[in-house]
């Protein structure tokens, strides 16, 4: 008998903190802002630049290297748009231009106009319209002589930085520079870089760049050459730089390094 009283003191315990919690529940999805993930009509957009030919990998970027495309796209969704680029007047949603030498140490400013119905019972003073002008600039690079085995000037992506790996303890020191040349005298430009895993190991005049634009680099995939190096080297908008490699023996996927440029 005791041990029935028992059983039925815990079932009754159990079925009180179930239904409670249920009960709490509830009341926070009531008690849920229903305004919390709405947001006023914006006109903000990012500015991108494209790694090779019309599309190709997008940075997003406040400058760009001269003879590039570069899209302009909004961050509202399902709105009526107008871009002002220069003279001409776009009305897609992401608009696109290509800018070549002659813009050289220009700065640009891009204007984009959003209308679109706004929510009236969350933000009962928005008209749904916002404009937002934005500008970068176009650099000067890369300048490059042609000849085989030359330096190219590719802008900040080159230089020394200090990164940190999940695949060792400290932190180490990568340099980056950017030639003409390569195997066979190919005129391509090379990707070199220098301890690129941190053990010490370089890889120059060998990995060709696929796609390069002001704050982003990548080489083609592996070819057999640098022990099947692949490397994405991004000076991101935060300040940070992120780095993507992959190496024969480097336990298997991507690595990831974090760090700044240093010189």
């Amino acid at each position: 008998m005791k041990t029935l009283m028992k059983i039925l003191l815990l079932t009754s315990v159990f079925l009180l903190a179930l239904f409670s919690c249920k009960k709490d529940q509830l009341e926070l999805k009531k008690t849920k802002d229903p305004c919390s993930c709405a947001s006023e009509v914006s006109a903000d957009f990012v500015i991108e630049e494209s790694s090779g030919g019309f599309i190709g990998d997008l940075t997003e970027t406040d400058t760009i290297l001269k003879n590039k495309w570069v899209y302009f796209t909004a961050l509202e969704k399902d709105a009526v748009y107008k871009w002002y680029i220069g003279v001409e007047v776009f009305t897609e949603h992401s608009a696109n231009r290509y800018f070549d030498d002659t813009w050289v140490g220009s700065n640009i400013p891009i204007t984009l106009v959003v209308k679109k119905d706004p929510n009236s019972t969350c933000f009962p003073n928005d008209d749904g319209y916002d404009s937002i002008t934005k500008s970068f600039n176009v650099s000067q690079y890369p300048i490059s002589t042609g000849v085989p085995f030359s330096d190219v000037e590719a802008g900040p992506i080159e230089g020394m930085y200090r990164v940190k790996s999940s695949h060792l303890p400290d932190s180490f020191d990568i340099e980056v520079n950017i030639t003409t040349g390569g195997q066979g005298g190919n005129l391509g430009r090379y990707f070199n870089i220098t301890n690129y895993n941190g053990f010490g190991d370089s890889c120059i005049e060998q990995s060709e760049v696929k796609g390069m634009n002001y704050r982003q680099i990548w080489n083609y995939p592996p070819t057999g050459y640098c022990d099947n190096l692949y490397a994405m080297i991004h000076n991101r908008m935060d300040g940070i730089t992120e780095m993507k490699m992959s190496w024969n023996g480097d336990g298997g996927g991507f690595l990831y390094y974090y760090g700044r440029k240093i010189n």
